[in-house]
């Protein structure tokens, strides 16, 4: 069976003109190469760099007509939208559309014999998105059943799931989450790979569900990119994308454990440079923010003259009793990292104690400290 990449690339073909494949709400699925004398307009290459297009150039092209037509027609140009003539082809299968096909035409110069094959190309496609909504539905709710249902009651659920992926039941795998609506959107469609199975784990985050060998020696957002399969469809991801991986586990009968870190490495990612991978596995402490309620643990880390010293302390006080911590209280190496005196880090961490009430010569108070200086940006933002 044709993917719908062999189909775009099928239509351009037959065509001999620039095609993009959208859904109905406009967002790119698939797109075929350009010559280097190709009319380009602005609207593809947002469709392509951006991944939809904007609200009004969707609000222009349905009142062509698109929606109503049961064949291929032509789209006149908008030199104000930047818009050039195109050959619109809908995507229909029983009687709803799909998706578009969108055919650069400047010069109308598709001719109208082409027209009975590109539909036929056009239905294949929609058959295939068909079919990939109702599997990526059913996938969706496997992993609901397994994240969020009983062991035993979820057994029948991972046996289909693994299935899906081509993994064994007893195989370790793990979860990596992508916030990416755009790749959201092309779940469905996305063509199978052996070892990952892609499903809509909530709103804005898309699943992959891992062998975990596949990953785990993947370096930085590009590598785990590949190691997913995520082609040319999604080469912008790099520039917007927070990642997480969760921990490992035995088998896919443990997925909601890999599920829940890779959740909370995601809220930490969130608060990164986009492009950040955050992993289980360097967590350290905030791997607790997966274990109970936000104010159970604040509660339980953040005493009030600790919350009321991190609200008001000033930013160089932080800094050293932060690099402090990390150096094991060494005052000689936390002066040179932060290239102060000595005694300006004694000074300082003195600071710390009178307003904590704390005494950091024990480890049981630089411990409670410590995580408290960790968890709190997440606790109480």
């Amino acid at each position: 069976m044709s993917s719908l990449d062999d189909l775009v690339e099928d239509m351009a073909r037959l065509t001999d003109a620039p095609c993009t494949l959208e859904d109905p709400d406009f967002r790119l699925i698939g797109f075929s190469d350009h010559r280097g004398d190709d009319v380009i307009d602005s609207i593809r290459q947002r469709s392509i760099l951006q991944r939809r297009s904007s609200e009004d150039v969707l609000v222009w092209f349905r009142g062509q007509g698109i929606e109503d037509s049961l064949g291929p027609l032509r789209t006149p140009a908008d030199p104000d939208l930047g818009i050039v003539a195109r050959l619109c082809v809908p995507a229909r299968h029983l009687d709803r559309v799909h998706g578009y096909f969108w055919l650069i035409d400047p010069e109308g110069r598709i001719p109208e014999s082409t027209w009975p094959e590109a539909t036929r190309i056009a239905e294949s496609a929609a058959r295939l998105l068909n079919v990939a909504e109702r599997r990526q539905a059913h996938r969706d709710a496997l992993f609901r059943e397994l994240v969020e249902g009983g062991r035993l009651a979820a057994r029948e659920s991972a046996v289909d799931l693994a299935h899906a992926g081509g993994l064994d039941l007893q195989e370790p795998v793990t979860c990596v989450l992508l916030e990416r609506p755009e790749l959201l959107d092309q779940v469905s469609s996305r063509p199978s790979r052996s070892g990952v199975v892609w499903v809509r784990s909530s709103p804005g985050v898309a699943c992959a569900v891992v062998r975990a060998s596949l990953v785990g020696e993947t370096d930085g957002l590009t590598d785990l990119l590949a190691a997913l399969g995520l082609g040319r469809r999604v080469d912008s991801l790099d520039r917007v994308t927070r990642a997480a991986t969760g921990p490992t586990v035995a088998g896919i009968d443990a997925l909601a454990a890999a599920h829940r870190g890779a959740r909370v490495g995601l809220r930490v990612a969130r608060t990164a440079e986009p492009g950040t991978v955050v992993r289980w596995e360097s967590l350290g402490p905030l791997a607790l923010l997966g274990v109970t309620r936000d104010d159970d643990l604040e509660g339980a880390v953040i005493d009030p003259r600790v919350r009321t010293f991190l609200a008001a302390a000033p930013p160089d006080v932080l800094d050293t009793v932060r690099v402090w911590l990390d150096e094991a209280g060494s005052a000689g190496r936390t002066a040179t990292r932060l290239a102060v005196h000595r005694q300006t880090v004694y000074h300082r961490i003195g600071q710390v104690e009178q307003a904590t009430g704390y005494d950091l010569g024990r480890g049981q108070d630089r411990l409670r400290l410590h995580l408290a200086l960790e968890l709190a940006p997440y606790l109480t933002a």
